[in-house]
């Protein structure tokens, strides 16, 4: 049986994202494995010609606005690795693209199994081709995609 020593949990604070981290923290004690949590913030942005023929992407849409945004889903970051009970060292938030930075953050760490829910904040109609899919495909590890299953109340 394969022992895992380093998992990495992506949280979108979707309930499918919440039973991945449970299922993470059971297999991380299983496995006597380190376990990390990361959520990433898109950064909402506006599509001015100038900023994407000059810079090569879109500018920030506001400032204040996206402190006030990275600010509140630090402080939801925080508030569910205290209630996982989890350290607030092992919860990371990173600003990008969700799909690159699940799988730079896990290579950074040497993670070698990434968790995850099968359906985030979109919902099914994006699975395709979703965060889900990038990643599984493209991860240097397993990649364990949690299923919520509405109709039970089991983990």
């Amino acid at each position: 049986m394969h022992r895992y020593h380093s998992i990495l949990v992506a949280v979108d604070f979707s309930e499918h994202s919440q039973k991945a981290l449970l299922r993470g923290i059971e297999m991380a004690k299983r496995y006597e494995a380190a376990i990390k949590v990361v959520h990433v913030m898109e950064l909402p942005t506006y599509p001015v010609l100038e900023d994407v023929a000059v810079l090569g992407m879109p500018g920030v849409w506001d400032t204040e606005l996206t402190e006030q945004i990275k600010t509140s889903a630090k402080q939801r970051l925080d508030t569910l690795l205290i209630q996982s009970g989890l350290k607030l060292e092992q919860g990371t938030l990173v600003i990008g693209n969700a799909k690159t930075e699940i799988l730079n953050y896990a290579e950074k760490i040497n993670a070698d199994l990434i968790v995850m829910g099968s359906h985030g904040v979109r919902g099914f109609a994006k699975l395709l081709g979703s965060t889900v899919d990038r990643v599984i495909h493209q991860a240097k590890c397993d990649v364990l995609a949690i299923y919520l299953n509405d109709t039970s109340n089991n983990t």
